[in-house]
Parts: C-alpha cells; sequence; structure tokens
C-alpha cells in the first residue's frame, strides 16, 4: 500500500474497557499509551521520524492513522481545542526520557512553548505500573491543569501499585490504552472554579449524545 494514502486506525479491543466506562463513543477512542514503538505503529500510526537522532526510540514523531469519523451528534466537535486529540503528527516519547520538551520543540519548531506546560497524558509513575513504555505528550496551560491532575494521579499511582493491580496489569492483552473523560479534560485545556472532577462532570456534556428530544448539550464552549 503506498504510504501517502490514509490507513484507517485498528481498535485494540482488549483496550476499549476504559473509553467504554467513560460513555466515549468510538470516534473518541484516543491512544494516549503504547507498549512499545510496535504498538504504536499497529494502533496509532507511522513514525515518521526520530527525534533523538543519537538515542533511537527515545522520541519519535508519528503520523496518527485515520480515527473513525467523529460524529456530528457530540458537542465536543465544536469545540476548537478538540482538534488536539486526533492531531494528525503526534509526539510519543519513552517513559524514561527527560528531554521531551526539547524533542518536542525539534517536532514542531513553529510552536511558542514559553506560556505552556508539556506534559504527558498518562502520568509515568502510572504508566511504568502499568506496563507502558511510550506515552503521547501534549501541550497544555498550567497550573491549574497540573495542579488538579497531581491529586488525581496521585490517586492513580497509589492504586495500580497494589499487589492485585500489579498482577492484573501484568496480565493484560491491551498494547494500548485510550483516553478516559479525565485525560480528555487534561487534553482541552478545560479549566475553571471548583475540583477536577467538577470539570470532568462538564465535560461529560460534551460527549453526551442528544436526548430523547434531539437536544445537543449547550455547553460547547469552554469556561
Amino acid at each position: 500500500m503506498d504510504k501517502s494514502e490514509p490507513i484507517c486506525r485498528p481498535i485494540d479491543e482488549h483496550a476499549t474497557r476504559i473509553p467504554r466506562e467513560s460513555g466515549l463513543l468510538p470516534s473518541l477512542y484516543i491512544p494516549i499509551a503504547a507498549r512499545n514503538i510496535a504498538a504504536i505503529e499497529l494502533y496509532v500510526g507511522r513514525v515518521t521520524r526520530q527525534l533523538t537522532p543519537r538515542s533511537l526510540d527515545r522520541a519519535v514523531l508519528v503520523h496518527a492513522y485515520e480515527p473513525e469519523k467523529p460524529d456530528s451528534r457530540l458537542a465536543i466537535w465544536d469545540v476548537p481545542e478538540a482538534v488536539v486529540l486526533h492531531f494528525p503528527t503526534q509526539v510519543w516519547v519513552h517513559v524514561d526520557y527527560n528531554e521531551y520538551r526539547f524533542a518536542y520543540q525539534r517536532a514542531f519548531p513553529d510552536c511558542d512553548l514559553s506560556k505552556l506546560v508539556l506534559d504527558h497524558v498518562m502520568n509515568r509513575r502510572v504508566a511504568r505500573h502499568k506496563g507502558f513504555h511510550f506515552l503521547r505528550i501534549v501541550p497544555i496551560a498550567g497550573p491549574v491543569n497540573t495542579s488538579h491532575g497531581s491529586l488525581s494521579e496521585g490517586w492513580a499511582v497509589e492504586y495500580h501499585s497494589s499487589p492485585e493491580m500489579l498482577k492484573k496489569n501484568r496480565l493484560s492483552r491491551a498494547m494500548v490504552q485510550y483516553a478516559d473523560l479525565s485525560d480528555i479534560v487534561k487534553m482541552l485545556n478545560i479549566k475553571g472554579g471548583g475540583s477536577l472532577m467538577d470539570n470532568v462532570n462538564e465535560a461529560q456534556k460534551l460527549v453526551d449524545l442528544p436526548d430523547e428530544n434531539g437536544q445537543r448539550r449547550k455547553s460547547a464552549t469552554l469556561p
């Protein structure tokens, strides 16, 4: 197949529980973590560039495969920031690689990062517990998102470091992890007062299907 032709992105059926529990439709199955480079190239996209020439497979530029067509009934697709979710070119980095800001700047030299925090969508400690070695990174506005995120990520670290979850994660057949609703909150840069869960609950309106009268939610504008 000609590499210039768009490839429809396969779904890792072993990894769909997390987005389904967040009430997300398949058009919102967004890969944020992968076991290895092979998993990226199978379920995320084609690696087109090494961003660390002196050390291969530490940070890579990925040309994402075509996701499922967005469901126009969802209010989230009216949000301008939603372009980041399935952005066609993405930076993925090894969980132990620390120079990811420089790698991202190499990938997107025209992007002004001076007022942004470059963050892994999935917490790195959680990723290590779950056996994911590569993570997607995105620029977000801080410090609001990072302060809220640190609290929920602390809970996740404690949860996934338990003997029961370590065993369960070792046995998992999922090669990637898809975003849950709180991950989408981070990626959309949803800010405002209250707790992280307040923002997550507000974001739920963006991914809900219309009600029985066909009325869409009116909260498509981020606070």
